[in-house]
């Protein structure tokens, strides 16, 4: 045992021995070593009984303040979510006067850079936001200066939800807001918002749709939380909307109001509205897929198309009708006092003029318009007599069918002319 107690008093004498050697070292060369480098060295001085949760102090007396920027490099906007979705950088700045250094003691070193992990960093989140597993903030290191200046950079992914309105739609505005705060006792120095760098766009992506139009950051403080509103306003932009929307929208317009120029006796005309329905119809589908169900604020484009599928439903009763008149085989005369207007100053106004008939009969049949030319009676002409004129008391059929044709062609013309003054109303009510 006697033994054993001097070879570990030996051991121990040599560790002293070493360590003298060492210190030696150190005090020939001054500050530099040769196993650590003035980094380290400045680490060990800077961080030695470091508390990373607690929060940093300017003085003895006076917590440290935060400023707080964003960089936008790509905003875009989910109509169907609600959400508005910024990609970004912010800019966060603090000081902790525990964290300070002369350059010149420490081979001119004024800056360091430290994972974001192993200091203290501001509890900034997102108030509003509409992300279901929280909104992306990047890892990135922390620049430290030695004056005690924090920097913290890190990418992030905001997921706001948005009060978006599209009754413009699709040459909409809407307004966004992104509410970056603190509920602790971290304080946001207001007087940054001042500066250019509360927001900044030298990075930013152009969206394919969206463009900012204007922006602003204001600083709201409560009882016990603080944060920047920040607040996008963005105007939606893309010729194809003009292309897949608009231009369809004015080729239904004319060709609804071609169907009422057609010969009363076309069933085509039917079938015309039926193919016009189908397509409006097709339309509002596909503005269901691409808009949100809305309480209110419905689209003026989306009332439009409705309005005109409702438009065309009353054209097709309208075309029935028509049918129906000149088709059908009367019996009895068309109302005198109709007869009157459609031969008098309405015919002339719906340009019935050629189409009036005081003639005989004979003239009707060899000189016969081409409307009537497509309606052909297989029933003969009666006559008394060779020299007798048709009055009201002794036509033909023919002749009989020929006044509800004449009033068949007026009911056609009068609807082009309501749905022109309709359209006109309806383009300047729904414009967008």
């Amino acid at each position: 045992m006697f033994t054993s107690c001097r070879h570990r008093a030996t051991i121990t004498v040599a560790l002293f021995v070493v360590a003298a050697i060492q210190l030696a070292a150190c005090t020939e060369d001054g500050n530099a070593s040769w196993n650590i480098s003035t980094m380290d060295r400045l680490r060990v001085q800077l961080f030695t009984n470091y508390d990373k949760s607690s929060h940093p102090m300017v003085t003895p007396t006076q917590r440290t303040n935060i400023t707080l920027g964003i960089a936008v490099n790509y905003i875009d906007i989910d109509e169907l979510k609600g959400r508005m979705t910024l990609h970004g950088w912010v800019n966060m700045r603090w000081r902790d006067g525990g964290r300070t250094w002369k350059p010149e003691y420490f081979d001119n070193i004024t800056t360091l850079h430290i994972r974001s992990k192993e200091v203290w960093k501001p509890d900034i989140t997102l108030f509003n936001s509409a992300g279901s597993e929280g909104d992306y903030v990047g890892d990135t290191q922390t620049m430290l200066s030695y004056d005690g200046s924090f920097m913290w950079v890190p990418p992030v992914v905001y997921t706001a939800y948005c009060n978006l309105n599209l009754k413009m739609w699709p040459y909409d505005q809407q307004t966004c807001k992104l509410k970056v705060g603190t509920w602790t006792l971290t304080t946001i120095d207001p007087k940054f918002l001042d500066f250019k760098e509360s927001i900044d766009y030298k990075d930013l992506i152009k969206s394919t749709e969206w463009d900012i139009i204007d922006a602003k950051a204001t600083y709201n403080s409560e009882e016990f939380y603080n944060y920047i509103e920040y607040t996008f306003q963005l105007q939606r932009y893309s010729s194809m909307y003009t292309t897949v929307i608009f231009t369809p929208a004015s080729c239904i317009i004319l060709m609804c109001l071609s169907i009422f120029w057609l010969p009363p006796q076309m069933g085509e005309k039917i079938l015309l509205n039926a193919v016009l329905i189908v397509i409006i119809a097709a339309f509002l589908m596909y503005f269901a897929q691409m808009l949100p169900i809305l309480a209110e604020n419905t689209p003026l484009v989306v009332l439009f198309y409705s309005a005109s599928l409702l438009l065309l439903s009353i054209s097709t009763i309208v075309s029935v009708t028509v049918l129906y008149l000149s088709t059908a085989k009367h019996k009895q005369r068309v109302p005198a006092f109709l007869r009157n207007l459609l031969n008098g100053g309405l015919g002339r106004v719906l340009l019935l003029s050629e189409f009036s008939l005081e003639a005989e009969p004979q003239t009707l049949l060899n000189n016969g318009t081409k409307e009537m030319g497509e309606h052909v009676y297989d029933e003969p002409i009666e006559t008394t007599n060779e020299n007798t004129m048709f009055n009201a008391s002794n036509q033909t059929p023919r002749s009989l069918q020929f006044d509800w044709i004449l009033l068949a062609t007026a009911i056609d013309r009068i609807f082009f002319l309501v749905y022109c003054f309709i359209f006109i109303i309806l383009a300047i009510v729904y414009s967008v």
